[in-house]
């Protein structure tokens, strides 16, 4: 099975090393992956999934795209998305960690 494994681990900067090491596994592992040596199971997809912040199915298919799913967001929402995935993970957390704080905020002024 052709995988994005690689991919989408370059394009984030990451090194084997580094994908490694947020899995929990070691770089032979997510070569291994990569190349099709390995199967990816659903626990692999789950773990790479969150690693890489996407979608455990993204690493397999591009398929949840093509059918014009991705055209239906609205401009804004996508250049926020490209600018999230174009940073770093520390900056990423961060940026989470800033939208929970808002959304927490935003809770509790509601009741």
């Amino acid at each position: 099975m052709i995988n994005r494994i690689r991919a989408l681990r370059e394009a984030r900067g990451l090194s084997l090393e580094a994908l490694a090491v947020l899995v929990g596994t070691t770089n032979q592992q997510i070569s291994h992956l990569e190349t099709g040596k390995r199967r990816l199971t659903v626990d692999w997809l789950s773990r790479l999934g969150e690693a890489l912040c996407c979608h455990p199915w993204t690493l397999v298919s591009d398929d949840h795209l093509s059918d014009g799913a991705e055209k239906s967001v609205p401009p804004d929402e996508r250049l926020l998305l490209e600018t999230y995935r174009k940073l770093n993970q520390e900056q990423q957390r961060a940026v989470l960690t800033l939208l929970a704080v808002h959304k927490t905020g935003s809770d509790t002024q509601t009741k």
